[in-house]
């Protein structure tokens, strides 16, 4: 595939980084989890430093747990990009859903990737090929052989197209994890956002992104997947994970 890019495709990110990491305490007692270092180097400084090599412009940072920490940091670095802040002041009773909201509320434009704050990405190859292709709604997914309960799973049909997206799919049924990387185009930009208000009306906000994105599936509005290569990614909630992604990291500089 060309990585010639199609003109809905996204030059602004939402991140989100708002959580407490509260399984990686005591290492996140002074800081959010993505301003823990790998390779002597911050997740959140390594992840925008990829996305500026890959074209993003701006990205908007969705904040919670320990906000002004976090803008003193990230204000420090010298950025290839803009970078706008969007603070979630009721992030610590709610799932991402309301996190995403957050997010686009503050976008400028009707496309957007969207990125987990808590990933370590090797190379942003695949990152720039997401951007490049042409379907507009398009997650990303790595195959195991073995899923618990836990993964954001998904079930794919014909052309990839995702028919069901859901931490609650029976793993055997499920053809692989969301790796939390993902755009979505004009297509399903006005129907996710009116459904994401909606659910803040009502309060329902224990809900993922992806269950939104499930929602708007028998709408109408298609999700495809992109496999990613194992070990091109890993995502970071424990201090085993860390220690992992910190093995991992040393496994790429010496490849």
């Amino acid at each position: 595939m060309s990585n010639t890019r199609p003109s809905h495709s996204p030059r602004e990110a939402i991140l989100l980084v708002a959580g407490t990491g509260s399984r990686l305490r005591p290492l996140t007692e002074d800081r959010p989890k993505c301003l823990l270092e790998v390779g002597g180097e911050a997740l959140l400084k390594r992840l925008l430093d990829q996305l500026t090599a890959v074209g993003i412009e701006r990205a908007i940072l969705v904040t919670g747990y320990l906000h002004e920490r976090m803008v003193a940091q990230v204000e420090s670095w010298d950025l290839g990009l803009d970078v706008a802040f969007a603070p979630n002041p009721t992030f610590a009773s709610e799932n991402n859903a309301i996190s995403t909201l957050v997010g686009m509320r503050a976008l400028k434009g009707d496309s957007f990737l969207l990125c987990d704050g808590d990933i370590l990405l090797r190379q942003t190859a695949w990152v720039a090929e997401l951007l490049a292709d042409e379907r507009e709604n398009v997650l990303t997914m790595i195959r195991f052989e073995s899923l618990g309960q836990e993964e954001m799973k998904i079930r794919l049909g014909d052309d990839k197209a995702i028919e069901g997206l859901s931490k609650g799919l029976d793993p055997a049924r499920a053809h692989g994890e969301s790796l939390g990387v993902q755009k979505v185009g004009p297509s399903a930009f006005e129907a996710l956002k009116d459904r994401l208000e909606a659910l803040n009306a009502e309060e329902r906000v224990r809900l993922y992104y992806e269950d939104v994105f499930a929602e708007l599936i028998p709408q109408g509005h298609a999700f495809y997947a992109r496999e990613v290569a194992p070990g091109s990614w890993t995502e970071i909630d424990t201090i085993e994970d860390l220690e992992a992604a910190r093995a991992l990291y040393q496994s790429w500089s010496v490849a």
